[in-house]
């Protein structure tokens, strides 16, 4: 397999978009989605502090620098909220699909409400199962890599491992039609959110990756849900 088919997966480069200094939103972009594509694709708040692309690392056959990638963003993010003296409770983190391995991290360091949006309980596992990530994996194989490597190195940076330090008002909002986040993944973070962090908001949106996104934006991300058409 040849290296091109999946672009610059080495880059731990982010781009941050900056918004209103009076919000309190920070979001997280999936994965090769640029702020633009985010915008056309109403899967951007209305109105936020910062707005990140992710680095392309962020799903890398580079097991090291998936980790270099979620703290890179993570760093920043915590030095923009500082300068800011928001309260992190006051702070809402917007995690849409692999953005989630950052805002996920990020909320649960500094105590902020988290909206997570199709996300999923493990990251190696998701980058060895989702259909997003095959060509990444592929390439990974060819290098020698193997799943035990990405666990390995990607320990207490899972989403269902920062859970417990979330502030009330926490939400998270599943497709049930997702084509990209594998079930078991789904239903492994739903276990670990009703274990964790019980009093945390799960609703489902009848829809495919990328609509439970833009729907969920739609609808409003701090208020208390509606976009469910079943609730957990």
């Amino acid at each position: 397999m040849c290296p091109r088919s999946v672009g610059d997966d080495t880059s731990t480069v982010f781009s941050r978009i900056d918004g209103d200094p009076r919000a309190t939103v920070i979001c997280c972009l999936p994965w090769r989605m640029p702020y633009r594509l985010a915008l056309a694709s109403r899967c951007v708040p209305k109105s936020f502090l910062a707005c990140y692309e992710m680095p392309r690392a962020i799903v890398s056959s580079e097991p090291e620098l998936c980790i270099r990638a979620v703290h890179a963003v993570i760093d920043d993010a915590v030095r923009v909220v500082a300068r800011t003296r928001l309260e992190p409770s006051q702070v809402l983190v917007v995690g849409l699909s692999i953005g989630n391995a950052v805002a996920t991290a990020l909320a649960n360091r500094i105590g902020a409400r988290l909206c997570s949006v199709a996300s999923a309980d493990r990251g190696d596992l998701t980058l060895w199962e989702s259909p997003a990530s095959a060509q990444v994996k592929a390439l990974a194989i060819t290098k020698g890599y193997r799943l035990a490597d990405f666990t390995r190195v990607m320990h207490g940076l899972h989403t269902v491992e920062n859970l417990t330090n979330l502030a009330p008002g926490s939400r998270f909002v599943f497709g049930l039609k997702d084509e990209v986040i594998p079930e078991p993944r789904r239903e492994g973070l739903i276990a670990a959110v009703r274990r964790d962090l019980p009093a945390a908001e799960i609703s489902f949106v009848d829809a495919g990756h990328f609509a439970t996104m833009a729907e969920t934006v739609r609808r409003g991300l701090g208020e208390p849900a509606e976009v469910h058409l079943a609730r957990a």
